[in-house]
């Protein structure tokens, strides 16, 4: 029983509100490797954007990979509605003579 009373004295005496200061939160992440950092942000966001603007980052590759993907993609799409539509047009061609 003496062992259990300062155990049971210390959590009574802990405080069971948070501490009033909040623990510091991270510095946002300023970074970013597509902007250029000599030049202001308002010249090198828009619709088209200025010479000089951006990194050596965008491109390369892996872009074009992705647009062979895209194209390769677009042809099979293509290929396979024009084959339905000449088996759907040659069904209705025979299903019409064979009416007649």
């Amino acid at each position: 029983m003496l062992l259990l009373a300062p155990a049971g004295a210390a959590i009574a005496t802990t405080p069971s509100t948070p501490p009033s200061t909040p623990p510091p939160t991270p510095p946002p992440v300023t970074v970013n490797e597509f902007l250029p950092e000599d030049r202001g942000l308002g010249e090198c966001i828009s619709a088209v954007p200025k010479p000089g603007c951006g990194s050596e980052a965008r491109g390369g590759w892996r872009q074009m990979l992705v647009l062979l993907a895209i194209l390769v993609g677009l042809a099979l799409i293509v290929w396979r509605v024009v084959v339905g539509a000449r088996k759907a047009r040659v069904a209705r061609d025979r299903h019409v003579t064979a009416g007649q």
